[in-house]
């Protein structure tokens, strides 16, 4: 069964779904939307279920984290009017509305629907390109220079993926190590700075008219502008 991260706005409607679910045999962590970058930079989830009424702009800033640490598929009971949805789960490729049936025996069934339609919807969205870059992020795990296979390690390939996912965003040390090695930064930068040194060196020697990474003196790293 799968390992969900469930986020309500409603105490009442929280319990009744969370109770549902644990029913099924699924492993429920239940927690308030603003500790949700918190959880899924420590859990890997294989489903995130967040139930919205409203939509505020720290909500924006509380997706764009979740999706600094993970790429889940996101189920969301959207509770205002369809005309209303929130643009930035508009824009998140793993995003799905989903409608809770009130049938005891229905939400299995549905669960497992909305969850084939957001695998299929992501599925085509992991093939990424930046200059003469290649990256699959998906399961297959693979970057290509020319089409040429880069040997990254699995911290590299994390590393290459966040960046190439998040191209406007500067990543500190401290967002990557935590993200990248799941546990919480102690200000020991050396892991993270060892492993962009080696990435930067792999994807100069395989396209040494390019340079892919560029550190932003005083806030982190990022993907080159030019």
């Amino acid at each position: 069964m799968s390992t969900i991260l469930l986020a309500e706005q409603s105490i009442s409607a929280h319990m009744q779904l969370e109770a549902r679910l644990e029913a099924l045999g699924h492993r429920i962590f239940s927690v308030k939307k603003t500790d949700m970058p918190d959880f899924v930079k420590m859990h890997p989830f294989d489903i995130i279920i967040w139930n919205l009424s409203e939509w505020y702009d720290a909500d924006a800033d509380i997706l764009q984290q979740v999706r600094w640490f993970s790429d889940a598929p996101l189920l969301c009971i959207w509770k205002g009017e369809d005309s209303s949805y929130p643009e930035a789960l508009l824009r998140d490729s793993f995003c799905v509305f989903f409608e809770v049936p009130k049938e005891e025996g229905m939400l299995e069934e549905t669960l497992k629907e909305y969850l084939r339609a957001a695998y299929l919807r992501t599925h085509n969205m992991r093939l990424c390109q930046y200059k003469n870059l290649r990256m699959n992020i998906g399961l297959a795990k693979e970057a290509e220079i020319y089409e040429m296979r880069l040997d990254l390690t699995i911290k590299e390939h994390m590393i290459l993926s966040l960046l190439m996912r998040h191209r406007e965003c500067i990543y500190t040390k401290s967002v990557l190590y935590e993200a990248v090695w799941r546990q919480p930064y102690t200000g020991d930068d050396n892991a993270v700075k060892m492993h962009i040194s080696n990435l930067r060196s792999k994807l100069k020697k395989a396209d040494p008219e390019e340079t892919y990474i560029e550190t932003v003196r005083g806030l982190g790293y990022r993907l080159c502008k030019d």
